[in-house]
């Protein structure tokens, strides 16, 4: 059954319960970060924990407790559930509150944490890579919504996971409301030319993952390959010597085609293989 933690408490997953009234699940109301842990080692937890409170600030939310704080219970909630490795989701919401155009905003917050053994991907699809498939719905305009917000409220990507789902493809590529290249559904995407690693700027609309900058830097400082960020078109794709998608369960997840344009002969790249050797042994892990 396992246990998580809601709201000051240890509780059975099964007899964990949340309000109707709650502003989460009534408006989208609410923000929350995933990450991982390693043994008992919170795997870049204080880059997840910073980005957790720059969306509270985005939306007013007072959050009590420090980092350290969140550290002892998630660390109590591996205990608990006697996890190894572990997949983390912290949700936050406004909380119970009303309904209607004069809510109040002023309510004590939903706090719930979730933590279960991660289990990640086939390993064939790293052997073999993926298949994307481009979206027709376009990722939210930077102006509208900020990508800086890590939102539960993700009708955007659900809609491009749904294209995905409907094409028979692993995961999509969203384009942003000027036609360049911004992200997955939930990924991040990147290519390699020569000695030269591609990914869309953060100008593009996409959310800064925390996998994506770590992957950057392992270019950089392992494996000595400059990183180039920029506004990009689909054709850029088409010249590439391999393609790769990141994030915290993905990794680093090669990909072989784009809609009906073969990357290279179709063959899973040497550079995702290496990125993802490198980013196990930066978390501790073995490959």
């Amino acid at each position: 059954m396992g246990y998580v933690y809601l709201n000051g408490r240890f509780v059975e997953s099964e007899q964990a319960t949340v309000s109707v009234f709650d502003q989460g699940f009534l408006y989208g109301d609410g923000i929350f970060e995933s990450f991982r842990s390693v043994g008992d080692r919170l795997y870049q937890f204080a880059q997840h924990y910073q980005r957790l409170l720059q969306s509270a600030e985005a939306l007013c939310y007072p959050l009590t407790f420090s980092q350290t704080e969140l550290e002892d219970i998630l660390l109590e909630l591996r205990r608990k559930n006697g996890l190894n490795d572990a997949y983390y989701r912290i949700t936050i919401t406004r909380g119970k509150g009303q309904i209607g155009f004069q809510r109040d905003m002023n309510n004590d917050l939903t706090c719930l944490v979730v933590g279960t053994e991660f289990k990640g991907f086939d390993p064939i699809h790293y052997r073999q890579g993926i298949p994307l498939r481009v979206a027709h719905t376009r990722r939210n305009a930077p102006e509208a919504i900020s990508p800086k917000i890590k939102s539960i409220s993700n009708l955007n990507s659900l809609l491009g996971k749904l294209e995905a789902r409907a094409a028979g493809a692993f995961e999509v590529i969203m384009l942003n409301n000027r036609g360049h290249i911004c992200e997955g559904a939930s990924s991040n995407i990147f290519w390699a030319k020569d000695d030269w690693i591609f990914t869309p700027d953060v100008s593009t609309g996409l959310l800064e993952g925390v996998t994506r900058s770590t992957i950057m830097r392992l270019c950089e400082e392992v494996l000595n390959l400059r990183v180039i960020t920029g506004e990009f078109r689909l054709q850029d794709l088409k010249f590439s010597d391999e393609v790769f998608i990141t994030s915290t369960s993905l990794e680093v997840m090669p990909v072989v085609r784009v809609d009906d344009f073969t990357i290279k002969q179709g063959l899973a790249g040497p550079i995702a293989h290496r990125l993802r050797q490198e980013l196990h042994r930066d978390m501790g892990k073995e490959s």
